[in-house]
């Protein structure tokens, strides 16, 4: 074989070689620069997808410790947890499913706000405004504290392994959320609809529901709670709206239905329904059982994400008016157990028994009731709870014998999964 020297390359062979490995030059920066843009665009929606699970899990948490679930509690709490408190004072996984265990704290709210999640890597670090309120061996408590939980990835998921808690806030900055929560309790006159669709028409519905009738009740005065489909009727739509009083119902109503967004949609949302008069006329039990809503923003007109949350309403039909002594009962009898077994409290309601002032609509009248709104995670935990209450001696004895004997018929439960748009949300 001769060797030629490069000179001795006929030029157009080099100029051919040169270009082809520039070409492959170039297809191989191309190359590295799509595996770098695919590999960032993937850390960023894995960084997404995790704020949206730590999220979860911290609220799963949240209502694991107030309902003494140890089970969650210990499920999601790394073996090494630590809390410092903001006296200095440090608690274990240990001692906090012990604590648990014992039920010396009986929690009526344990909820946060202003929740935050960032993420870094295989860590996560959630901030939030803790509101508790229950009593500890019998002894009443209220507090309102900032609170920093760190979560880490696992091989077997992410794990709560740290918190910090400041201290209590001041009694004076207690007083501003107070009346605000004292605003938030909506409402004094409410509203439980159902409505029974023709079979087939109930997403349509919905949808005409949650683009035309919601704003546009607010607008003249009505404060829309909520919107839910039944879980077990596929032909049934619920709704809960509210009022300030009696006199600004009848004014909302007529400003509503004599206004021009129910003109030019009613045909369409007429010719869904057969029948619309099942409505209870309600208003909170106790002074502060009402519907706490929170101040996030409504989903956006076009929201289709649906909740995961199940609300569970029960009806118990009295043969009375609901009194003092019924009311008792149930919050210091009925209301522990059923805590105890996965149930988160939302709101206790009675019958309004004041005349109907907008005739143009039913209600049902004549007819005494008491009104329990339940929150569960899912249809899981409900059946989780209904399970722990089928094996209580205490619920299965004395408790539900009790109840029964003060009610007039079976009650009535709805099990209810909120629409995209609904404000209450379990």
């Amino acid at each position: 074989m001769r060797n030629f020297p490069a000179a001795a390359i006929a030029p157009q062979i080099f100029r051919r070689s040169f270009l082809a490995s520039l070409a492959r030059s170039a297809i191989t920066l191309i190359a590295i620069w799509v595996v770098l843009v695919t590999d960032s665009n993937k850390s960023f929606a894995s960084a997404s997808d995790d704020e949206k699970i730590v999220a979860a899990l911290d609220t799963q948490y949240q209502a694991a410790v107030k309902n003494n679930d140890t089970v969650t509690m210990d499920r999601i709490l790394a073996d090494d947890f630590v809390l410092v408190t903001g006296r200095g004072k440090t608690q274990n996984k240990a001692d906090l499913l012990k604590e648990a265990r014992s039920k010396a704290i009986i929690y009526e709210h344990q909820e946060d706000s202003n929740q935050k999640v960032r993420v870094w890597g295989d860590t996560a670090v959630v901030t939030a405004l803790l509101w508790a309120k229950g009593t500890e061996e019998g002894k009443p408590f209220e507090y309102k504290l900032w609170f920093s939980d760190t979560y880490v990835r696992t091989a077997t998921g992410w794990r709560y392994v740290f918190a910090h808690a400041s201290l209590p806030l001041p009694k004076d900055t207690m007083t501003e959320p107070a009346n605000k929560r004292a605003e938030q309790y909506c409402c004094p006159i409410v509203e439980l609809r159902q409505y029974t669709l023709h079979p087939g028409k109930r997403d349509a519905f919905i949808g005409l529901f949650d683009r035309q009738f919601i704003e546009s009740q607010e607008a003249v005065g009505t404060r829309m709670i909520g919107q839910f489909r039944d879980v077990d009727d596929p032909n049934r739509f619920v709704w809960l709206r509210g009022f300030r009083d009696m006199p600004s119902r009848a004014q909302a109503l007529q400003a509503f239905y004599g206004g021009p967004v129910w003109k030019t949609h009613r045909e369409a949302a007429n010719a869904a329904i057969v029948d619309s008069d099942n409505v209870l006329l309600l208003r909170p039990a106790l002074p502060a059982s009402g519907f706490a809503l929170d101040s996030g923003e409504r989903p956006p007109i076009g929201a289709s994400e649906i909740p995961k949350g199940l609300l569970i309403v029960t009806i118990y039909y009295l043969p009375a008016p609901a009194e003092a002594e019924f009311l008792e009962f149930f919050t210091n009898t009925v209301e522990p157990i059923l805590t105890r077994s996965g149930a988160s409290i939302l709101a206790r309601f009675i019958t309004e028994n004041s005349a109907n002032n907008f005739p143009a609509l039913p209600v049902r009248e004549g007819e005494n009731v008491f009104v329990c709104f339940m929150r569960f995670q899912d249809r899981e935990a409900y059946e989780r709870c209904l399970g722990k209450l089928s094996r209580s001696q205490e619920w299965n004895g004395k408790i539900s014998n009790e109840l029964t004997g003060r009610l007039k018929k079976v009650p009535e439960v709805l099990k209810l999964s909120p629409t995209a748009r609904s404000r209450l949300r379990p």
